[in-house]
């Protein structure tokens, strides 16, 4: 995964109001498929409970929830657990 482009969302996501989480996690799905997007969330939400898994995927997250921040990476987390965001059909 380029984190690259996702470090740059997370900024305006931190300093712009207008760009929030619930952006950022729809913006997540748009490029990388609900799936995708999922296991970026759950990478997240390991590094947000203090237990980063050892894959590959965790440790790119990394300078994503440094950037993002504590707060903003369990908002992201969540909006993926929340129902209501839920696909039709997931893939």
């Amino acid at each position: 995964m380029d984190i690259k482009p996702w470090l740059a969302l997370a900024d305006r996501v931190r300093a712009d109001s207008a760009y929030g989480y619930a952006d950022f996690a729809r913006d997540l799905v748009g490029q990388l498929t609900w799936r995708g997007a999922v296991d970026v969330a759950t990478a997240l939400r390991g590094h947000v409970y203090g237990h980063p898994g050892g894959n590959e995927l965790h440790k790119a997250v990394e300078p994503l929830y440094r950037r993002l921040g504590w707060q903003q990476s369990a908002l992201i987390a969540c909006w993926f657990r929340d129902a209501r965001n839920w696909p039709a059909t997931r893939h």
